[in-house]
């Protein structure tokens, strides 16, 4: 008898202090969702939806949300003024059926285990979401940015670094732990939202070497983060068990979005949308040092560029979207023939590329940073103040692309 009674008082004892140990854990703060009404989504497949809806042209609002400082993400930061619903009413009104709103986490995440977001950060996103829909536009994107910013193989300016994460464990780790909280939070909060908010899982990642590629070990990290990306957002629930994802390659190239890559695994189907970034040939796109385009070389390449797309992606239900496209402005002080040159191939390039992405089904996004003067990547088509193109040549621009699609 005294040995059962010993041994009855052991376990009471012991589950006892299992129970004390348990209520001594901290609970888990529940992830905040936003007050938005609970809508009804569409249940279609993502082609479908953009079929239906008749999507085939967008503009992003760069340089605001995803404009930063310091490590601290903003919206005034690189010379455009608050977003207003004037604005967003004034780009709809163009003819842009979608909008990409790229955002800029960092500097409003918590430290670890939790990373807890500033619901300040989250409430203007929506606030800034909500104006889009409020405009009319068809569908709204919302991503992580300038997280995983590398400027340079020297610079990294984000956390969400591809290069650490595919040469060091523990700091990969630690990046996926981030990365995966910041989308239950961001997901949690806009679980509410129809299908038409579309979540885009990261920018253009890549270790400073742009689109070569030095460690093919990078491809893996971008599967893995695209994986977790799809089923973090899936294990929110809600809305977000069927909301369309958009899922990218290493730093949006076409062709490593062709090689190399494949689609993550989904327990929702047909939700997902494959996106590309197009500023091709880099040197009149981006750089700005090549002044003419149009030879029948440059078309041809558009064509071979968006080809493999229709038959890999579009032919089999998955819709393709140009996430960034466009070409800068250039100035030639003191010199009007050269200026004159590259304005006229820019004229022909942007409605070329809209033409072609329509022909083969893909659904072009126009990348408007807001600048047309100073210094910086001059892609800005509107006035943000004046609420109109800021320019003769950009209201031209306007027409030609939206033009290129609807016809």
């Amino acid at each position: 008898m005294a040995k059962k009674y010993i041994v009855f008082v052991l376990i009471f004892f012991s589950v006892l202090l299992t129970a004390c140990t348990r209520r001594a854990e901290p609970a888990k703060i529940p992830d905040i969702v936003s007050d938005h009404v609970l809508e009804v989504v569409s249940g279609k497949s993502a082609l479908s939806f953009f079929r239906d809806e008749g999507i085939s042209v967008g503009w992003n609002l760069g340089n605001t949300l995803d404009s930063y400082r310091s490590g601290v993400g903003g919206e005034v930061y690189w010379s455009n003024p608050p977003v207003t619903q004037e604005l967003m009413d004034a780009v709809r009104a163009a003819g842009f059926d979608i909008i990409r709103i790229p955002v800029t986490w960092m500097g409003h995440i918590g430290d670890a285990p939790d990373y807890l977001v500033s619901t300040a950060r989250l409430e203007r996103v929506a606030e800034v979401v909500d104006m889009a829909r409020n405009a009319g536009f068809k569908a709204v994107i919302i991503n992580l940015h300038h997280d995983g910013s590398t400027t340079d193989v020297n610079r990294e300016d984000g956390w969400l670094s591809v290069s650490k994460a595919s040469r060091n464990q523990e700091a990969s780790n630690q990046i996926t732990a981030q990365f995966t909280r910041l989308w239950e939070q961001i997901a949690a909060y806009f679980k509410n939202y129809g299908d038409w908010l579309i979540f885009e899982g990261f920018n253009e990642l890549h270790d400073g070497n742009w689109s070569a590629v030095t460690d093919p070990g990078q491809f893996i990290v971008i599967h893995r983060w695209n994986q977790t990306f799809v089923d973090t957002v899936r294990s929110t629930g809600g809305n977000n068990e069927n909301r369309y994802l958009v899922i990218s390659g290493y730093v949006k190239a076409p062709r490593h979005t062709l090689s190399g890559f494949t689609l993550p695994r989904d327990s929702a189907k047909d939700k997902l949308i494959v996106s590309i970034h197009y500023y091709d040939p880099y040197e009149f796109g981006i750089a700005g040092t090549r002044l003419t385009w149009g030879t029948d070389a440059d078309r041809q390449k558009v064509e071979d560029d968006f080809a493999p797309f229709k038959e890999r992606y579009i032919d089999n239900g998955v819709p393709v979207i140009i996430g960034e496209s466009g070409a800068v402005l250039q100035f030639h002080d003191f010199d009007e023939e050269k200026e004159g040159q590259a304005r006229q191939s820019r004229v022909e390039y942007i409605p070329y590329v809209y033409a072609a992405a329509a022909r083969y089904g893909l659904v072009p996004i126009y990348w408007d940073n807001g600048l047309n003067r100073g210094d910086g990547e001059k892609f800005g088509l509107f006035d943000r103040w004046l609420l109109e193109p800021n320019s003769e040549d950009s209201e031209e621009l306007l027409r030609l692309m939206i033009n290129a699609v609807k016809l």
